[in-house]
């Protein structure tokens, strides 16, 4: 009984000492320019174990993994609307079109310096529901947090991938993304559900726009212990229904937010 006894306080002390699992916040500058039009933001990613949180000037995207849901919070209405992940039905749709070229990732044979921080570049591509797109994007291995990153990442292809939403057969860069530069031809748009009438008018539309460019690079990355409160739902906002399809047109140049590995996410602006 002795014995036991030490060994349960040995193996208690054991993992009393054990720092607290940590998690990563990334704040990203990024300039979007469409023709004469351009737009300069900052943006902040937090990551912690099954949880990620991205933070712009008009939204906030809450996943979480552990219970299989993404909330969309509009801080200035206090409201937000969640959706089911992995997604069903026309979202599920919606995913796979952006992720099934999303993730057709490559090396492409350069490396760069950011934020201290060595990374390599990946080169992607490939056609979404908005239009056809490139994408390099510059991973580092060795920036704080790059485990913990790359392990929400490949949890979260997982859960994609186990649901039956293609996610592409390129290569996954591992570590944490320190710079994205895109572009984006609008064409035809394809949204799952979208009426026709509805389809031509926007088509219309962005045949006329000039390509979208996309550059994001990140300014700070650190590894700290980050709260419960930090991925939850604020008191006072109010739940609404999820808007229909159409509405939720498609981006890029959102660094990892669902798709994941660096795909398109949903527009924030």
């Amino acid at each position: 009984m002795r014995k036991l006894t030490a060994l349960v306080a040995g193996m208690t002390l054991a993992m009393s000492a054990l720092p607290a699992a940590a998690g990563v916040v990334i704040t990203q500058k990024q300039h979007v320019s469409s023709g004469t039009n351009a737009r300069d933001s900052e943006q902040t990613i937090s990551v912690q174990g099954n949880k990620q949180k991205m933070v712009t000037e008009r939204h906030t995207i809450i996943t979480d993994l552990d219970v299989g849901k993404m909330y969309v919070l509009d801080p200035t209405a206090k409201t937000y609307f969640e959706i089911e992940f992995p997604p069903k039905g026309q979202m599920a749709a919606m995913m796979a079109a952006s992720t099934n070229s999303a993730m057709n990732f490559k090396k492409a044979g350069s490396t760069r310096e950011i934020a201290g921080f060595k990374c390599t570049d990946f080169d992607g591509g490939g056609h979404m529901m908005a239009g056809d797109y490139t994408v390099k994007e510059c991973f580092s291995s060795t920036a704080p947090g790059a485990e913990e990153f790359a392990a929400f990442e490949k949890n979260m292809a997982a859960k994609l991938k186990s649901s039956g939403t293609p996610t592409g057969n390129g290569e996954i860069p591992g570590g944490v993304p320190l710079a994205l530069d895109s572009s984006m031809k609008m064409g035809k748009v394809n949204i799952p559900g979208m009426a026709p009438e509805q389809a031509a008018k926007i088509n219309e539309m962005m045949a006329k726009r000039p390509p979208v460019t996309t550059n994001t690079v990140v300014e700070k990355i650190e590894t700290k212990k980050l709260a419960d409160a930090d991925f939850a739902i604020p008191t006072g906002f109010t739940k609404r229904d999820l808007p229909g399809p159409g509405t939720m047109m498609m981006k890029p140049g959102a660094m990892k937010m669902p798709p994941p590995a660096g795909a398109p996410s949903p527009a924030t602006h």
